[in-house]
């Protein structure tokens, strides 16, 4: 990562849980919008979710 006079590079500090000086802003928003589900991701479950219902023999609300 390049740091610049406008944006320098924070100094990572470990806290009391070992990582926090690992995840800065910038990770942790990567992190959040990698793991969001996609549309066939969401019809996956949807189908998962019909699937184990018809095994219970139940309907969905």
């Amino acid at each position: 990562m390049t740091t610049t006079p406008r944006h320098p590079d924070q100094e990572r500090v470990f806290g009391r849980d070992g990582i926090s000086g690992l995840v800065d802003a910038h990770r942790a928003q990567r992190a959040r919008d990698v793991s969001r589900p996609d549309a066939s991701d969401l019809a996956a479950g949807e189908a998962a979710a019909d699937v184990a219902l018809a095994r219970l023999d139940r309907n969905r609300r």
